[in-house]
């Protein structure tokens, strides 16, 4: 049975068309913009260590910039990772379960996702706009902070898409299985 339910739980990237395809190829986008992301955050990090050490001239709001960067970078890997199914779950309680049952629980938790991702884009959204209209900025570098809320968008949305793509093939391989 362990077989089985590692056959439903893997990622889903047999499909080599259609929306899961095209879903697969924009998260590898995304968490390639996000790695690079993080590669340019401690880049960053690096040389304001070096400055402030060396010179007593570290970079000017660098605190502000790592924190605003990590924040889009890591959401930035929310889709490839719900994508190939490596989201944390702990499976303590359902050990005992049919292979079935297995693939109904990752369709709920899923669609449950989706759903908590679809707000986040949402709500995030509204807060841009409303940080906008404040004209809300740093301290340090005056950069308006609605710019890294609404680089979040983005990569919440397509979680939320990814997640509702998982969700329908994890239901479509509980049909499919015997009970």
């Amino acid at each position: 049975m362990s077989g089985q339910i590692k056959e439903l739980t893997e990622p889903i990237i047999g499909h080599q068309h259609g929306w899961t395809h095209r879903l697969l190829v924009a998260s590898k986008g995304f968490s390639l913009i996000g790695g690079a992301l993080f590669v340019a955050m401690v880049c960053l990090s690096v040389v304001s260590i070096v400055g402030r050490k060396l010179w007593s001239s570290p970079i000017n709001g660098d605190i502000e910039l790592l924190q605003m960067g990590t924040g889009i970078a890591a959401a930035a890997f929310f889709p490839y990772c719900t994508m190939m199914g490596e989201h944390l779950r702990v499976e303590f309680f359902t050990t005992k379960l049919s292979v079935r049952a297995h693939s109904i629980l990752d369709g709920i938790a899923n669609v449950l996702l989706a759903i908590a991702m679809a707000l986040l884009a949402w709500r995030s959204s509204v807060q841009a706009q409303e940080i906008y209209e404040a004209g809300e900025v740093t301290i340090m570098r005056n950069i308006p902070v609605w710019i890294p809320v609404v680089c979040l968008v983005p990569s919440l949305a397509l979680t939320a898409l990814c997640a509702a793509n998982r969700a329908l093939h994890h239901f479509v391989a509980a049909k499919g299985v015997a009970q």
